[in-house]
């Protein structure tokens, strides 16, 4: 957290609040100004001493707020043992997890203090490097560029020869060798090369420093911009060979004659052959069928790659994973205290049956499905000890963590837990290992049977509450065990589930939050929430989607290249056929049917490779994200119907633009056309 603005609270009355917060409750209050707060712990005025960036994890429902230690010892739930002590290693990321912890463990032992907790996420984080991690996708979206753009260097450096073929065979005529024409081209293709790499890198920086406004590693970045340039400059040397290769080849006479490469349109040989305007607008389409194949390559590339990305990305999409985690409603009231959770059921479980009541008298309330019966946990292993939620195993989540089960098997005896496989991993549990097991009153040792995938565990079971889910399930164990370890309470209620109408849920959220704001130690969870949290990091798909349309750009400059080159080379060619009777409409139903030839090879492509393909993809990564469940694939209607309608517009466009071009010439200026 970092201040904007201000000071940290000193007095009792100075608060240190979130920019977010303030722009929505308080707006134009500045440093110096008052607030008003009406939470259960803290309430009355407040000076606003300091403004500080709204963090991360905060949501529409959490704010984050700095208090001052005058006015925290002054709390009624204040006490010594509340202090926690964080402490972060310099060199961490020259260390690995075992040695960090050990060199924790020892300090702590050296000064009599309590066993340190680590946290596990980061260490997970930093097992998996993440620099790595994201290589191969980052490889793969260089590799589609660079294919991309020799495609278009290619037809650009192609089509720039055939304009300059007559210049070249006239340098022929006065004494230059093929050799000399080659290094003369080589060299103006390695200048425009140069320049444009030039500006990409520049440009590259520029984002660069935008992107990460706190500075990066000037080595690194050097290392990386050299490797860029290197293999740009690869990659325009490649692309520029065939058509160096077209200004080489030509003598000086054919120089004089020379127009851009055309195929001779084939057909199989009939005694009598047809000819209208569509059968003449397929013959040019198929008539240079490497730059054809080249064309639809290209737009096919994108097109199936915008397919495939936006496909997954519905599969993520926020609001479906979400309600992964709130499948009977779009609310849950959980219990969410200061106190420790024995000392709560043990005064009376605030999830009762009079709370249940007024919850369901509220107006679109229709049901209260109960979705987690919790207990906090304490467990040691001798050496090390941890603490959690610990969930009860029920009838309705029996099935579900049985399949999120990664080793071992669910518990058969009362003295028998699960555990989840990171906490395993990170306290050094395995299966079979026995544990002392605490909820607040009497130890019990028990047996580690089996490890689970909190991830796996689907449809609300053990999954925490708000966008961090802090209080997810760590172990879970059966009703017996509940009963011994805490005798004499029969409700274990940890989180109910709000089942709603969806056309009153205005009034059920305002009602909610109601009965929320006059009950202690519970807490409202949303799934709106959830859904903006997600938002977040759905943005990497947003950004493979960018690049999916830079690669069908390429193949747009493609076509566009070579339309313009068809065009200028069968100039002379269309004028004939003119000549001998072709109407100038027949001559525009050539010129789209050849452009429409285009859109539909794209399409079928996309259809016969990219669909299949795409329901495949979708189906592996359903099962890995909602723990083996198949989720039913939804095609991307307005993605590849944008896709579509840009395809058409442009071919439209290119054809307007032919038919203009063929306008403005008399057919008999077009006859004498040399090019």
């Amino acid at each position: 957290m970092k201040l904007q603005t201000g000071n940290l609270p000193e007095s009792e009355n100075e608060i240190v609040v979130s920019s977010r917060w303030l722009s929505k409750y308080s707006p134009g209050t500045e440093v110096g100004g008052t607030i008003r707060l009406d939470t259960e712990s803290f309430h009355g005025e407040y000076i606003v001493s300091g403004i500080m960036d709204a963090l991360t994890n905060e949501t529409s429902e959490t704010y984050s707020f700095l208090v001052s230690k005058e006015s925290l010892t002054k709390w009624d739930g204040y006490d010594d043992s509340m202090y926690i002590a964080y402490c972060h290693l310099e060199n961490d990321k020259q260390l690995d997890a075992d040695t960090i912890q050990s060199f924790y463990q020892q300090v702590a032992k050296e000064n009599n203090l309590p066993e340190p907790r680590f946290n596990t996420v980061y260490f997970r984080w930093a097992g998996n490097d993440t620099v790595f991690g994201a290589l191969p996708l980052a490889l793969i979206t260089a590799g589609i560029v660079l294919v991309g753009g020799y495609i278009v260097i290619q037809s650009i450096f192609r089509i720039s020869i055939n304009d300059k073929i007559q210049s070249y065979g006239q340098l022929r005529t006065i004494g230059a060798t093929q050799k000399q024409i080659k290094r003369f081209v080589k060299k103006e293709g390695h200048q425009l090369g140069g320049i444009c790499i030039l500006i990409g890198i520049l440009l590259g920086a520029i984002c660069s420093l935008i992107i990460f406004f706190d500075g990066f590693n000037a080595l690194y970045y050097a290392g990386i911009v050299f490797l860029t340039v290197f293999v740009c400059w690869i990659m325009v040397s490649f692309a520029i060979r065939k058509p160096i290769k077209i200004a080489v080849k030509i003598s000086p006479i054919e120089a004089v004659r020379f127009t851009s490469e055309q195929k001779r349109i084939s057909h199989s040989r009939k005694k009598h052959v047809k000819l209208h305007p569509f059968s003449l607008g397929l013959m040019n389409f198929g008539r240079d069928r490497k730059k054809t194949i080249s064309i639809i390559l290209s737009l096919s590339l994108g097109g199936l790659l915008l397919l495939i990305i936006s496909s997954v990305s519905l599969l993520q999409s926020p609001e479906r994973m979400a309600r992964q985690q709130f499948p009977y409603g779009d609310y849950k009231i959980y219990i969410d205290s200061g106190k420790s959770q024995t000392d709560i059921l043990r005064a009376g479980n605030p999830l009762s049956e009079e709370l249940k009541q007024e919850i369901l008298a509220i107006d679109g309330v229709e049901n209260i499905v109960v979705t987690r019966q919790s207990a906090h946990a304490q467990f040691s292993t001798g050496e090390n000890s941890s603490s959690g939620v610990c969930d009860m195993i029920t009838d309705g989540n029996y099935s579900n963590l049985e399949d999120s089960l990664i080793d071992g098997a669910m518990p058969t005896k009362n003295h028998n837990v699960v555990i989840a496989v990171s906490v395993a991993e990170t306290e050094h549990i395995e299966v079979g290992s026995t544990l002392k097991l605490f909820f607040g009153e009497t130890i019990v040792p028990v047996k580690v049977t089996g490890t689970f995938d909190p991830g796996g565990t689907i449809m609300a079971d053990g999954i925490g509450h708000s966008a961090l889910s802090l209080d997810s399930a760590i172990l879970f164990a059966p009703e017996e065990l509940f009963q011994e370890l805490l005798p004499g309470i029969e409700n274990f209620d940890y989180s109910w589930s709000i089942v709603s109408a969806p056309e009153k849920d205005q009034i059920v959220k305002e009602g909610l939050q109601s009965i929320v704001s006059n009950h202690t130690d519970i807490s409202l969870d949303q799934m709106a929430s959830l859904v903006e949290s997600f938002e977040q990091t759905n943005m990497i798909y947003e950004v493979l989607k960018i690049v999916s349309w830079m690669v069908f750009l390429f193949g747009v400059v493609n076509l566009i290249n070579t339309t313009l080159a068809n065009q200028i080379s069968r100039k002379r060619e269309n004028s004939i056929l003119r000549s001998i009777g072709l109407t100038q409409k027949q001559l525009y139903k050539m010129i789209v049917c050849e452009e429409i030839g285009y859109v539909l090879f794209v399409m079928t492509t996309i259809l016969i490779i990219g669909l299949p393909f795409t329901i495949f993809v979708c189906r592996e990564i359903s099962k890995i994200i909602y723990a083996g469940e198949v989720i039913v694939y939804q095609f991307p209607i307005f993605e590849m119907g944008l896709f579509l309608f840009v395809l058409f517009g442009l071919e439209f466009i290119l054809s307007i633009w032919t038919i203009r071009r063929q306008k403005k010439q008399s057919l008999i200026e077009q006859m004498r056309t040399m090019e």
